[in-house]
């Protein structure tokens, strides 16, 4: 049975939602109430995706968010609100809502305005169409130059992670429930979403979505993130491409380091054997450099290959947040 919507409730759903919107929000109350208004207008009007949910996540903000957050749930069945407990990062609150998510189809979104509701049907024909997930392309941005550059650096760094896609930063994006189930979400991970989908076999394309300037509140985003995003980066390309076969990596680099221990040493060696009235003293610091490197190629073998294995299974037994109140 199909779902109706009167005045905003959820009426005659006799099944789960077939669409979740996923929406965080840090410091953002007087955008809310604009976003939730006109995302209810688009969403209302799919009817092949009805009936959905809307989850909104406060990720622990200093305003009044939190309470429009609760508020909205209250007055809307269809809207679930997640209040984290503090602020937790963007990546630990849409990884909240995925988990509370139950829609078969997941659309994620930024709640300050910039994203356009109106571009959600489009990249729910990509999911149609036969992609896994479909993200957003902020052709045009509307953004000043200092938000602009570090994402395009960054998008610049993402490719080398696989999939061809213009515009990494860009929340506005939309998956297929089974595809998110696959990741784990930490760090700043949720910009590399795609990244990680493509590493796991999902189709990955890119639609080119409407993108507005902010009409209200500060941007929670600066170079700093260029940094955080960077470090992320290079963590996902070597988790993705070595996290089952560390000794690949780590292995490589300690018996690398090893040989390369061992060839300073027979220099040293073979210059003495050369002309022995010289003696060893005027090599003892290559022969200790040598024996230093060694080591160091062993420890990095050894200390490596435990980091990895200790990483993922602690990320496997918990998440980096904790919710403090679900109203639904």
């Amino acid at each position: 049975m199909a779902a109706t919507v009167q005045s905003g409730t959820l009426v005659g759903s006799e099944s789960g939602p077939v669409l979740s919107v996923i929406a965080p929000a840090y410091n953002e109350a007087d955008n809310i109430g604009p976003f939730l208004q006109e995302l209810i207008d688009v969403l209302d009007r799919l009817d092949a995706y009805q009936p959905y949910e809307i989850i909104l996540v406060d990720d622990g903000s200093g305003d009044d968010t939190g309470e429009l957050v609760y508020r909205a749930a209250s007055l809307y069945e269809q809207v679930t609100a997640i209040l984290l407990s503090r602020n937790f990062g963007q990546s630990s609150a849409l990884a909240a809502g995925i988990e509370h998510a139950n829609g078969e189809c997941v659309v994620t979104m930024d709640s300050d305005g910039q994203n356009d509701p109106a571009d959600i049907p489009a990249l729910l024909d990509g999911l149609s169409a036969g992609y896994d997930c479909v993200s957003g392309w902020r052709q045009n941005r509307r953004d000043p130059w200092h938000k602009r550059w570090p994402s395009a650096v960054q998008t610049w760094l993402a490719k080398l992670t696989g999939p061809d896609i213009n515009d990494f930063g860009c929340t506005l994006k939309a998956y297929r429930r089974e595809a998110l189930d696959s990741i784990c979400l930490y760090g700043e991970g949720h910009r590399y979403i795609p990244a990680k989908l493509h590493d796991a076999g999902y189709s990955v394309t890119e639609q080119p979505v409407n993108h507005r300037p902010r009409e209200r509140g500060e941007s929670k985003y600066g170079p700093g993130r260029l940094v955080r995003g960077f470090a992320d980066l290079v963590w996902h390309v070597l988790w993705n491409h070595y996290s089952s076969r560390p000794f690949h990596l780590f292995g490589g680099a300690g018996f690398g380091l090893m040989v390369l221990g061992g060839v300073i040493g027979s220099t040293a060696v073979i210059h003495n054997w050369i002309d022995p009235a010289v003696g060893l003293q005027p090599y003892l610091p290559q022969l200790l450099l040598s024996v230093g490197i060694v080591l160091f190629g062993l420890l990095t073998v050894m200390f490596g290959t435990i980091m990895e294995f200790l990483t993922r299974m602690y990320y496997d037994d918990r998440t980096e947040y904790r919710v403090e109140q679900v109203v639904e």
